[in-house]
């Protein structure tokens, strides 16, 4: 009796299992073989944009044959001239009229190609399954060579090709990608990379890794919390050093009256060091507050419900908010200071890490895309945004920003600083005399602008002063 209920009763339902696993298996078919089609699709559109690539490129070449045959051309009318041949002198007005408009072609093509980058095809990207790209991507390095003389109007249909490049890279397909990597030129031929040298050097006792500023001081650290404070004023003046308990500093930032040094990955030994210092200290990242008029502790910041502050790189701080390049979180994180709540976030595609406040305006550098952008400050809004060379991908940035005059990026282990005007057009670039710079800041003093450049040589560390014009 008991077997025949339970058969009664699942019977039905084992039967219709049967029938829907059958049904099951066929959507899947369906949708596997729907999956493949659109694979092989992205790869025929990949090897066609690839092949095209290649055609472009073909046109140097066809432009270069085309100035040998109106070159052979010419010499053949001039032979024609001096031997002053009647018969040939005829066909000779016949000549001209075709090379005037081989003439007008070449102009014209040299006119397209000046502007054209080269596209070299090479490198290839592995693929990773966390960005669920199975066949990895293809990089392409596209050089665009920028004439001296160049018009605002060809700078700005240069950037607009830039932005295009971009919209068509961000979609992301299962196949893979092309991947435009800006290796420009005009960073590392047609702008002059001109040592300079500071109108005013001094020797400093620490590295000058970090460089900030506010209205009155100037602030150099390195990375183990030694802090060196100069007085803006006509004398170079040392007004204090100290040592603040820090591990792992990766940036400082200073307000008015507040300094903040962000830390990441500290090990057990250093939490528990810095436990005997801040009580109830237990954590491995986070952003330390002191006050600038006694370098007293203000507070610790560190993850709550409403942000997470996992790898805090990049950081700025003014009166009312902390800004925040959060490198494992992919954001931009804008906290209210007196409240320590989120006000706001911006996420990004890539791992922001170095960053620079103006007064309406930020500008911070994402070290995976490889991306200078400039950011309105009140609604953390991306305005624009630049490639730039990936040379040092997944390095490490400083940056100044001058709101509506300047950007200047640099790489913190290499010479080159590349000052980009507000629009992120370049305007020029220099290095510390050829030696790898540390921090960089800029800063105002009796109506004048500067840039102020960290510098370690073989046995000292030293700063300089420049123009930032």
């Amino acid at each position: 009796m008991i077997l025949n209920f339970f058969a009664d009763l699942f019977k039905p339902v084992i039967l219709k299992n049967r029938e829907n696993v059958e049904i099951i298996k066929i959507k899947i078919e369906e949708n596997f073989q729907n999956f493949l089609k659109k694979l092989i699709e992205q790869k025929e559109e990949l090897f066609e944009k690839i092949d095209g690539i290649q055609k472009e490129n073909e046109k140097f070449l066809d432009f270069e044959n085309k100035i040998l045959n109106l070159n052979k051309s010419l010499e053949k009318c001039q032979d024609c001239l001096k031997k002053s041949d009647v018969n040939e002198l005829s066909a000779l007005a016949l000549d001209f009229k075709e090379i005037k408009e081989n003439v007008k072609s070449v102009s014209t093509e040299f006119s397209d190609l000046k502007s054209q980058p080269l596209k070299i095809i090479g490198e290839y990207e592995k693929p990773e399954d966390k960005h669920l790209n199975y066949f990895g991507n293809l990089i392409i390095t596209e050089s665009e060579p920028v004439q001296p003389n160049e018009s605002k109007n060809k700078k700005n249909n240069l950037k607009e090709n830039q932005q295009l490049l971009k919209s068509e890279n961000d979609k992301t397909q299962m196949f893979g990608t092309l991947r435009i990597k800006l290796k420009r030129l005009v960073e590392q031929n047609d702008f002059k990379l001109i040592p300079k040298k500071p109108f005013e050097e001094h020797e400093i006792s620490i590295q000058p890794k970090f460089i900030k500023r506010n209205s009155k001081n100037i602030f150099i650290g390195d990375q183990d919390g030694n802090l060196i404070v100069i007085e803006l004023s006509k004398k170079f003046t040392i007004k204090s050093q100290i040592r603040l308990n820090v591990e792992n500093i990766r940036d400082i930032a200073v307000s008015k009256n507040l300094i903040a040094l962000s830390f990441v990955d500290l090990n057990q030994d250093q939490v528990e060091k810095l436990s005997r210092v801040y009580r109830n200290f237990d954590f491995r990242s986070g952003i330390f507050i002191y006050k600038i008029s006694d370098f007293s502790f203000d507070k610790l910041i560190s993850s709550s419900k409403s942000y997470k502050l996992s790898s805090p790189n990049g950081i700025g701080i003014n009166e009312n908010h902390l800004f925040i390049c959060e490198k494992e979180s992919h954001s931009l994180i804008k906290i209210d200071f007196k409240k320590l709540s989120l006000n706001n976030q911006l996420v990004t595609e890539g791992e922001p890490t170095s960053l620079d406040l103006g007064e309406k305006y930020l500008a911070y550098v994402d070290s995976q895309t490889m991306e200078i952008n400039v950011v309105d400050l009140d609604k953390l809004s991306r305005l624009r945004c630049l490639k730039i060379s990936q040379e040092f991908l997944n390095q490490s940035y400083d940056l100044v920003i001058r709101d509506k005059f300047y950007i200047a990026v640099k790489n913190r282990d290499d010479i080159r600083c590349v000052v980009y005007d507000f629009k992120l057009n370049i305007k020029y670039s220099f290095d510390y005399e050829n030696c790898n710079s540390q921090g960089i800041c800029n800063f105002q003093s009796n109506g004048n602008h500067y840039f102020l450049l960290g510098k370690k040589e073989i046995d000292k560390f030293k700063i300089g002063f420049f123009n930032d014009n």
